[in-house]
């Protein structure tokens, strides 16, 4: 009979035990911007009975050619459960990382416990972050672009003597209403939906 685990920390734990583990809390889009050479060992989380767990077909290792079928793995996202599952994470996870995402991290990093924002948290984001007083002022210390994430975890993970995991959440619900993918022209059966 499986364990029912009722934490994200006790998840992570669970698959990466012995690993440097950084949680991120980002838009599935934004999956490529983690990928490393050798790639990462990761898993997704998703809510399963009221409970962030390690989704079906998870952990496995973060390729490019992963992160892109990720682009279109669309999760039910919602922030109450999000944060409610923030509130009990503990020091067994190293990185706790928001996507800012134009802002939309900012309630999810208000949820992380105080202790652990300086030690832990971390904010990502694209190419600006307007948003740095409204986390300082939370406690936060730590900001990095997205693209610089993975070579700021090496360093931290290299120093724990430990190799990174990563656990993933997504944070913005996305489907085919909402969600528009490049179009890289006409191919053969494909159809323009503007």
């Amino acid at each position: 009979m499986e364990r029912i685990v009722t934490s994200i920390a006790a998840e992570l734990d669970r698959h990466f035990a012995d690993r440097f583990k950084a949680l991120i809390l980002d838009n599935e889009v934004t999956v490529d911007a983690f990928v490393a050479d050798p790639p990462l060992p990761w898993a997704r989380l998703t809510v399963r009975d009221g409970f962030y767990r390690v989704d079906k077909g998870y952990p496995g290792t973060l390729t490019a050619r992963e992160a892109a079928r990720e682009e279109l793995n669309w999760d039910r996202v919602s922030e109450a459960a999000i944060r409610e599952a923030l509130s009990g994470l503990d020091e067994t996870v190293d990185v706790v990382a928001f996507g800012n995402n134009a802002g939309q991290g900012l309630p999810l990093a208000e949820a992380l416990p105080a202790p652990l924002r300086e030690t832990r948290g971390i904010v990502v984001y694209g190419n600006s972050l307007p948003e740095r007083g409204s986390y300082e002022a939370l406690g936060y210390r730590r900001f990095v672009p997205r693209r610089d994430l993975v070579a700021r975890l090496a360093v931290a993970a290299e120093a724990a003597g430990r190799p990174i995991a990563l656990g993933f959440i997504n944070t913005i619900e996305h489907d085919e209403r909402n969600y528009h993918a490049p179009w890289r022209g006409r191919e053969a059966g494909e159809v323009d939906r503007g």
